[in-house]
């Protein structure tokens, strides 16, 4: 099968990669959809600049779980994993992910059903 080129132009709407960095960033944050934010721009050279705010998950207190990388090193593995993962998703260039923890929620293990 091959590809013949077709006329046109794609784009992919604001409202859509806004959406898509918020379901990337509470994927990768582990933590619920609806209490991330996420702002997507042009940063003028055709890349993307996303900011994200999201709550930090924490492991439940009294399980003895203790996070397995502090704050900072888990926000630098996350900012790194949006981005790449956005440009797989968009195939758009991620230039910056600035990430904000605006609050903690406790990680909940998740049924298996």
């Amino acid at each position: 099968m091959s590809h013949v080129p077709v006329p046109g132009t794609d784009r992919i709407a604001s409202p859509a990669l806004v959406h898509t960095a918020q379901a990337v960033a509470a994927e990768v944050l582990r933590t619920p959809f609806r209490e991330v934010r996420a702002r997507v721009v042009d940063d003028g050279r055709g890349a993307l600049a996303v900011e994200v705010t999201s709550p930090l998950a924490l492991p439940v207190l009294g399980t003895h779980a203790v996070p397995h990388e502090p704050v900072l090193a888990t926000a630098h593995r996350a900012r790194t994993s949006i981005a790449e993962r956005l440009r797989t998703i968009t195939g758009r260039k991620v230039a910056r992910v600035s990430l904000t923890f605006s609050s903690a929620v406790l990680a909940r293990p998740r049924r298996v059903r």
